[in-house]
């Protein structure tokens, strides 16, 4: 995952760059641009991820469950007015925490809770990680800036996901001492996800909500929903 994320920053960097090379204007003209509308090119998102779920045999997720998401985004102004479209491209990682030993064979994949599992000291830890690569789409609206140039803004959109990897990592006893565990593959982990996105926020700090309108699994797995909740960092 490491290195996934160091080459997603490169590649942002890059455009960067190349961007601002390619938008010199004098002084005057790019401060007014900058008053009049932010651009909002990079997108960090620090969340809370969950699952909505109606499983009724003791699998529960955790609340430290969480997602970090890194995105360019190029702003698209319509007219002269404080609306503007706005694409993009990126990448997220969600970690599912829970209590339950995640099984695939060849009927499906599911979770088999493990009994007492905060008090059973063999076990610490149990999730599923998931990369993604993304396409965000937003329509953005913005108010009248005050002097330091900041405003409100309003962001509806829709983020369109193909997921990269599946993991799920695990920490067991073995022996006296614990080990980690990782199994990939998980193909009943939905090849692709979207959902509506929400960003509301005043200056270069958001709220940001996501609501995913496909599961997490296909067919062969359990009905979970997934959500997150959190904050966005805008810049650029």
């Amino acid at each position: 995952m490491k290195k996934i994320i160091i080459l997603i920053a490169a590649v942002f960097m890059f455009f960067g760059i190349s961007f601002a090379q390619d938008n010199e204007a004098p002084a005057e003209i790019e401060k007014t641009k900058t008053k009049m509308k932010p651009r909002d090119r990079f997108m960090f998102n620090l969340t809370f991820d969950n699952l909505f779920h109606k499983e009724n045999n003791g699998f529960k997720t955790s609340w430290s469950s969480r997602g970090v998401a890194m995105y360019y985004m190029y702003d698209f102004p319509i007219k002269n007015s404080r609306i503007s479209l706005a694409p993009g491209i990126g990448f997220s990682h969600v970690s599912y925490y829970h209590n339950s030993q995640l099984t695939e064979d060849s009927t499906g994949t599911y979770f088999n809770p493990i009994p007492n599992f905060k008090d059973n000291d063999d076990f610490k830890q149990r999730k599923l990680a998931v990369n993604y690569l993304d396409i965000p789409l937003e329509l953005r609206f913005f108010s009248k800036p005050n002097e330091k140039g900041n405003m409100f803004k309003l962001a509806v959109g829709f983020r369109a996901s193909l997921k990269l990897t599946a993991v799920s990592k695990e920490n067991n006893r073995v022996n006296d001492y614990f080990k980690k565990i990782k199994t990939k593959g998980y193909d009943d982990v939905a090849l692709f996800r979207g959902g509506p996105t929400l960003r509301l926020g005043y200056g270069g700090f958001n709220i940001f909500a996501f609501y995913s309108i496909t599961e997490l699994f296909n067919d062969n797995g359990p009905a979970m929903t997934p959500f997150s909740i959190g904050i966005s960092i805008t810049g650029l």
